[in-house]
């Protein structure tokens, strides 16, 4: 694969296809944000109002992010309602804050084996697999290491020791998820399941299933920032996803998706963090070291068909480096016979 510079008379024509390189690496200092054109509500006057009232929206809070799911055209206010109401059952599913969520009884677990729903078995399982085709770089099991950094509050650096005790606790092939049996099965008690690397991915997934079902033909889900957008515009026109600089006007940007039924998601460093004798820590962790990630990335951005694969694909590639993250991309491409691609941000 390929490695260049972006110019301004390319970046608006970004497509995902095979004849375009994999993989694209700005040099720029740049904070990521994912701007969605098109997706916001406008105000309901007579010029921007189709005869049927689209576009509709539905805001919520849920999965510990601001979730925006935005219709264009087809399903109405009906398949907007199952779409929250599915929000709000995997909310149920997989806040670890909820002491009945699948997650909580796996982490606070009294024996080696849990009935989980089939849904989370089916993610686990995804995680799991690409837990070890990356070499342990998306790391499920990181909980223990994870729980020592608090970077909404307390803001401090976790004694070396407990993070070496840490992560002497995460035992990726010490567990296992049977999807015929819809179980979660661990062989040791120390044991626990973090799944911020992988979970809105798959949650944007199953709400896009939803909306299909309800005959929606053109959409944008928007979890966090993770975005999934359901077939194209109503014109037809992709959908254009813009990849911002930071503290810079709404139409500066570095990068521009132009995305037709694909989802594309960001893994970087300017969402938590903080900053500490002039250290920036954030919170997308080595695996390896319990530290966070020093590479000189800002982001790594992954675009294509299935948001739980980017979801983790990001966080694998920006684990890895530019390089590792580069020839990871093409090998699993190559492998699962995919189109997956990405864009590196460097600080510099």
């Amino acid at each position: 694969m390929e490695s260049n510079n972006i110019n301004k008379t390319n970046k608006e024509k970004k497509k995902l296809n095979n004849k375009q390189q994999t993989v694209v690496s700005i040099a720029i200092a740049i904070f990521v944000l994912i701007a969605i054109f098109c997706t916001t509500k406008p105000p309901k006057t007579a010029e921007n109002v189709s005869p049927d009232g689209y576009p509709i929206s539905r805001d919520v809070f849920l999965l510990d992010t601001f979730c925006s799911i935005t219709v264009y055209e087809g399903g109405g206010e009906q398949a907007l309602s199952d779409a929250v109401d599915a929000l709000n059952s995997y909310d149920d599913l997989f806040n670890k804050s909820k002491e009945d969520s699948d997650i909580s009884r796996i982490n606070n677990r009294e024996s080696d084996t849990v009935s989980i729903s089939h849904d989370t078995a089916v993610m686990l399982k995804a995680a799991v697999d690409i837990c070890k085709e990356s070499g342990g770089s998306l790391e499920p099991a990181i909980k223990p290491v994870t729980d020592l950094w608090d970077f909404k509050e307390k803001k401090e650096v976790p004694e070396p020791e407990l993070i070496e005790k840490a992560l002497s606790k995460v035992k990726s092939l010490e567990w296992e998820i049977d999807t015929d049996n819809d179980t979660f099965t661990a062989y040791d008690s120390d044991v626990q399941i973090d799944i911020g690397a992988f979970a809105k991915g798959f949650v944007a997934d199953k709400i896009k299933e939803v909306l299909v079902k309800d005959g929606v033909k053109s959409a944008i889900i928007n979890l966090g920032g993770n975005v999934l957008c359901v077939g194209a515009r109503p014109d037809n026109e992709p959908f254009k996803i813009a990849v911002k600089e930071p503290d810079k006007q709404e139409s500066e940007y570095s990068h521009i998706v132009e995305a037709d039924d694909i989802s594309v998601v960001t893994a970087g460093i300017y969402e938590r963090y903080f900053e500490k004798d002039g250290v920036h820590y954030h919170h997308i962790i080595d695996p390896k070291t319990g530290y966070p990630v020093q590479n000189g990335l800002e982001s790594v951005t992954v675009y294509g068909s299935e948001s739980i694969i980017c979801d983790a694909l990001c966080t694998v590639m920006f684990v890895k480096g530019e390089d590792e993250g580069m020839k990871f991309l093409d090998s699993y491409n190559k492998v699962h016979d995919t189109d997956y691609q990405a864009v590196f941000l460097r600080k510099e």
